[in-house]
């Protein structure tokens, strides 16, 4: 994976490069970001991975150098627009987030202006948080819990349970528990109204957009809903 980020980046050098020797300059600017935790703290170690387009489930057009102990970097990049997301891995590799990475989210369009600064701040969260985008009140939301376990009924560690408004789950959904221990426990709060599709995946934020055919609908006076969700393998 290393050497395929490698060449990528070798890759847009070369074609910069060449359009300078071309006789074309290729104009620039300086992205000034800062990357924050959750409580508004600089995030140490952190990356900015950067697309051409809103697509980013694919390979980065860019990727930053780790942000320093006050959460910064800078990035030189071709005018143009572009999307950001922030990732924060304890390792400092890359591949899925797993539990105790950070991730920042939905991505962050970014229009680069030739010789002006811009400036970019991202906030990175564990998956609990970035999937509580949308807070429900404790007397207004029923809990979901139970296990995450795969096809053999076998519990599933370092998964997590997501329900989305929609069908077919693209990202980052719209809430999403914990991850589970090696006992497979979940527990999610949703909104009491309104209808979810709910699933179990280990990979986050999703690569590609997937189908969900569990569905959860209103609850009237319940406040629990014991369910076990088996893992979505994609």
């Amino acid at each position: 994976m290393k050497w395929v980020v490698l060449f990528s980046v070798l890759s847009m050098a070369v074609c910069v490069l060449a359009l300078s020797l071309n006789g074309f300059a290729v104009e620039t600017s300086l992205l000034k970001v800062q990357v924050l935790d959750s409580e508004g703290r600089p995030a140490e170690g952190a990356k900015l991975f950067i697309y051409g387009s809103s697509n980013v489930k694919r390979q980065a057009d860019f990727i930053s150098p780790m942000s320093g102990s006050d959460g910064r970097m800078l990035i030189t990049l071709p005018a143009g627009k572009y999307w950001g997301v922030a990732r924060l891995k304890k390792d400092g590799n890359y591949g899925p987030l797993m539990p105790g990475d950070k991730h920042s989210g939905e991505p962050v369009e970014i229009e680069m202006e030739a010789g002006r600064d811009t400036d970019a701040s991202f906030v990175v969260a564990d998956i609990r948080e970035v999937g509580q985008k949308k807070r429900a009140d404790a007397a207004d939301s029923v809990r979901l819990w139970g296990r995450v376990v795969d096809a053999q009924g076998n519990p599933v560690a370092n998964a997590y349970v997501f329900a989305h408004r929609a069908k077919d789950v693209d990202y980052v959904p719209d809430y999403l528990s914990a991850w589970t221990d090696e006992t497979g426990n979940y527990s999610l709060s949703i909104p009491a109204t309104g209808r979810y599709f709910v699933g179990g995946a280990r990979q986050f934020p999703l690569t590609s957009k997937i189908t969900v055919a569990k569905e959860i609908g209103p609850a009237p006076g319940k406040s629990d809903i014991a369910l076990d969700i088996q893992l979505i393998v994609y």
